[in-house]
């Protein structure tokens, strides 16, 4: 990332930052500008928020989220952040530490949830009574109760820290495997639908991995460090790492896939058909209960007649 003497493409300053994809060195001063453009062009282009719209981060401790918190701050938003507890060891507990460190730099408002409270089980309970992957569980879950959280707030959108590296990595695999549905759903903006859905949206979506730790880095972001003691198993890092060869080869690779795919696309995607609210939490499905839910009545039943795990 760094190469002493350095001089900055835009100020010819010192530069501490190196990005091939850009064939661009920047310092901190223009590092900033820069990450500040492209974010504020990707809430325009993609129509994400108003000006001075409020807005709700998910805080997950992590480089992404804290520095998407920060940004947006910066350009004028009054982001308030949301850390949901998932209660999995010295990591869970490092990241809660990092998301109420940052909400004491930035002086905004943090709202810790803790996960086993608003589902009624553990995370690890819900892997273990439907035998499903751990980060899927955990996936649907947090995407479940960060909208539900965000509904009860009041709050019309909901940002997530996701980047360039997620959205190429997870483009990837539904390409190797031929998920079109998944394919068609691709796009950095989700709008609220039928008063149960907040909109989502992802303002890194232009941004690179490499770039947000640089500027992570140079704002000494209070990150969390260690790696989910869940996460074994996961196959999206797998691909990311395939698109980090790629893009280590021919730089400009992953930028190239995943804004040529929105620039090709006709637009965002429809709106699902109106269909049934889940009749037990009340949220838009289109089966009579919804996956989240299912899930849960598989826990209850489970815990019934399965002796607890430790």
């Amino acid at each position: 990332m760094t190469d002493p003497g350095m001089k900055c493409t835009r100020c010819k300053a010192p530069a501490r930052f190196r990005f091939p994809q850009h064939n661009a060195r920047f310092c901190d001063a223009c590092l900033d500008l820069v990450i500040h453009r492209q974010v504020d062009k990707a809430i325009r282009r993609f129509q994400m928020l108003e000006p001075g719209q409020p807005v709700l981060v998910a805080i997950s401790g992590g480089k992404d989220s804290l520095a998407l918190w920060r940004i947006l701050c910066e350009l004028g938003y009054p982001a308030q952040g949301l850390h949901l507890r998932l209660e999995l060891g010295p990591f869970s507990e490092a990241s809660l530490e990092a998301s109420q460190a940052m909400a004491r730099l930035l002086g905004r408002p943090l709202h810790v949830r803790r996960l086993a409270d608003l589902a009624g089980a553990t995370v690890q309970e819900v892997v273990w009574a439907n035998k499903r992957e751990f980060c899927a569980v955990c996936g649907s879950l947090k995407r479940y109760y960060l909208n539900r959280v965000c509904l009860e707030m009041g709050l019309p959108v909901l940002a997530t820290g996701h980047h360039l590296d997620d959205e190429t990595g997870r483009m990837l695999g539904n390409l190797l495997h031929g998920r079109q549905d998944h394919l068609d759903r691709t796009w950095p903006v989700l709008d609220a639908w039928q008063d149960g859905f907040v909109k989502k949206i992802k303002p890194l979506c232009r941004l690179g991995g490499d770039e947000i730790l640089a500027y992570a880095t140079a704002h000494q972001l209070p990150v969390a460090q260690g790696s989910c003691s869940g996460a074994k198993g996961a196959t999206l890092p797998y691909y990311q790492e395939a698109m980090r060869y790629l893009e280590s080869k021919m730089p400009g690779t992953k930028r190239d896939l995943y804004l040529g795919f929105l620039r090709r696309a006709a637009g965002p995607p429809a709106p699902p058909s109106p269909g049934a609210a889940c009749q037990v939490c009340g949220h838009p499905t289109h089966v009579g209960t919804c996956t989240v839910c299912r899930m849960l009545e598989r826990t209850r039943a489970w815990r019934g007649r399965a002796p607890r795990r430790r």
